[in-house]
């Protein structure tokens, strides 16, 4: 049986990879110091703790680490510390593996490292970010690079570079649950800026399956996108959340600094090396988004001082 280490493991991405692993018989040690609040419940054996605690010690007996753990508001990145929390949680991690047994460490990244460039974006393009959030995942990006050359025989580093993952757990802050929430309410769905800018919205259960093909074989590309290759507009995506829940009225406020016109992923090495993207139309993503998450109901996460 492999052995997974899985940091950020009570966030939505962490709690929902931990979930599907533990249902395929991978044992998984779930890792989070509850710093970010969320409302889905955590994993069984949850170990709460920095992650800048870990030793190589703690990784005896890992197969695999998968680092999720990570501060990712990227308009808050202008205004707080998390350029710098999130470069010194991930120089450690990758610090701990590379004097680890630990086979595998897989770096979640982001598609901000892209930045503003026009067409799907193909993991050869130059990383261009344009806010700390996306700075700090690039230069996440720079220091694997750093750390390839001093890994040991079979070792092996990858950067997954997350696009749009919505679904029923994830924060109330992100645009999906925060115009449903709107709409729910009766409350005017918020769109900053001319809503002409447009994401690659991969739904949570896809985003899993995508992982889980990853981590069942052996050799990693050094990045790899992990988003649907389909984009939609947030003016779209309002438009679809009123016609879903029958309500919702839609304002305008100022754009973001920085704001990026377009994400598209580039598919291309994911569906050469590990099958077929998963698909499924917006209003059956956003429906089942809709059902479970009213289902749930949020739960307040404790957070550690």
């Amino acid at each position: 049986m492999e052995n997974v280490l899985i940091t950020g493991a009570a966030g939505f991405i962490g709690s929902a990879l931990t979930e599907a692993l533990r249902t395929n018989g991978v044992h998984v040690t779930p890792v989070d110091d509850l710093s970010v609040p969320d409302w889905r419940p955590q994993p069984d054996g949850l170990q709460i703790r920095d992650v800048r605690t870990l030793t190589p010690t703690d990784l005896v007996g890992t197969d695999t680490v998968v680092h999720l753990a990570a501060r990712k508001s990227v308009p808050g990145s202008f205004r707080d510390q998390t350029f710098e929390h999130n470069v010194s949680v991930d120089r450690h991690v990758l610090d701990v593996f590379t004097n680890s047994p630990a086979r595998r460490l897989l770096l979640a990244t982001s598609c901000e490292v892209y930045g503003q460039q026009d067409g799907p974006l193909g993991e050869d393009a130059p990383l261009q970010p344009r806010s700390p959030y996306a700075a700090g995942k690039a230069a996440t990006e720079h220091l694997a690079h750093v750390y390839r050359p001093l890994l040991e025989a079979g070792q092996q580093i990858a950067t997954i570079r997350f696009f749009n993952c919505f679904g029923p757990y994830e924060s109330p802050d992100a645009v999906v649950p925060a115009f449903l929430d709107a709409a729910a309410e009766g409350r005017p769905l918020v769109i900053e800026g001319d809503g002409t800018q447009a994401r690659d919205l991969t739904h949570i259960d896809d985003t899993i399956t995508m992982l889980t093909r990853i981590l069942r074989r052996r050799e990693l590309p050094h990045a790899l996108n992990c988003g649907s290759g389909r984009t939609v507009t947030v003016r779209q995506l309002a438009d679809a959340i009123t016609v879903l829940t029958g309500r919702g009225t839609i304002r305008h406020s100022p754009p973001r600094p920085n704001e990026i016109t377009s994400f598209t992923a580039d598919t291309t090495l994911y569906r050469r090396t590990y099958g077929p993207v998963p698909e499924r139309t917006l209003l059956d993503a956003l429906a089942d988004t809709r059902l479970r998450r009213d289902a749930a109901r949020p739960q307040t996460a404790t957070a550690i001082p």
